[in-house]
């Protein structure tokens, strides 16, 4: 299935903010991508909410196609979402976040919740990322398998030349080393979805952006969260391992499921678009959050 994309661009904050949308309908669902990447990670997603929903992907400020903001940072970040959901006339939105993305989508519901009816995770949320930065031997006895993040901070500060995009596309070990932090079967992956991965390599956010780790504290806002939501992750994801969206989920009651796909590592929405969009589409086919909240009023009377 195809969906006519739709580039735009907006200002915001006199920066220039690209996009893509696709799809008419009568609610808006908001994908924000992770660190180092782009809307184009969104491409296998795109196609199957558009059949029911207007798809806004963003390039958040410093990546993508997005102009470099003054700040950066996660409240940075989330402070120019805001503004540009009234740039571009969304009012409500069904809000999906990958990785990083999973922490702006979790700020944007806990301060706006009245612009966010449902919250979707995936590859995250990177509780554990966040706590290399507070207390990185402590996270690493827990979960020695969030080291694998050290490697995308190396790397994904600088973009690859073109000798070693060609090597990482054509030849397996270069592709294993490249990627295997990220996926457990980078061979697997169609030569597209791996050139659309390095391409979010080196934009001018990501080391500011890293830098800003150090400051952050995610933990107030994924208490906060008061929507419906659910993490659609992959049970081999070293980046945010399963441990993560389960205490996610225990300490809070919004949380409705968590999903793990089978054999996949850090970017379901790539490495198994089908098992994705099929958790994601069955949960943003659920009643709005005022039908629920009426419906749980009729129930009680």
């Amino acid at each position: 299935m195809t969906a006519e994309l739709r580039p735009r661009h907006t200002l915001v904050r006199d920066r220039r903010i690209a996009y893509v949308e696709a799809g008419d309908g009568p609610r808006t669902a908001l994908l924000i991508h992770g660190y180092a990447a782009s809307w184009k990670y969104w491409l296998h997603t795109i196609p199957a909410l558009a059949r029911t929903h207007r798809v806004v992907a963003i390039d958040l400020p410093g990546f993508g196609d997005s102009e470099d903001p003054d700040a950066h940072g996660f409240t940075d970040q989330l402070d120019a979402i805001h503004a540009f959901l009234d740039a571009v006339g969304i009012d409500r939105c069904d809000v999906v976040g990958h990785s990083m993305g999973t922490l702006v989508a979790c700020e944007l519901a806990a301060r706006h919740p009245d612009r966010v009816d449902r919250v979707v995770l995936t590859g995250g949320p990177i509780s554990s990322v966040i706590g290399l930065f507070r207390n990185p031997l402590g996270t690493l006895k827990r979960h020695p398998e969030v080291a694998t993040f050290i490697v995308e901070a190396l790397t994904a500060g600088s973009p690859p030349s073109p000798p070693i995009r060609r090597l990482i596309t054509t030849q397996r070990w270069a592709r294993w080393a490249a990627l295997r932090a990220y996926v457990p079967h980078p061979w697997a992956l169609d030569a597209e979805d791996v050139a659309r991965i390095l391409d979010g390599a080196g934009p001018p956010a990501a080391w500011p952006t890293l830098r800003q780790g150090f400051r952050y504290d995610e933990r107030p806002a994924l208490a906060a969260v008061t929507q419906p939501t659910i993490v659609i992750n992959g049970a081999r994801d070293t980046i945010s391992p399963p441990a993560d969206a389960r205490a996610f989920a225990a300490a809070n009651d919004a949380v409705e499921a968590v999903h793990l796909i089978p054999d996949v590592g850090h970017i379901p929405m790539i490495e198994s678009p089908t098992a994705f969009n099929e958790h994601l589409t069955r949960f943003l086919a659920s009643p709005a959050v005022a039908d629920r909240r009426s419906r749980r009023a009729g129930d009680r009377d």
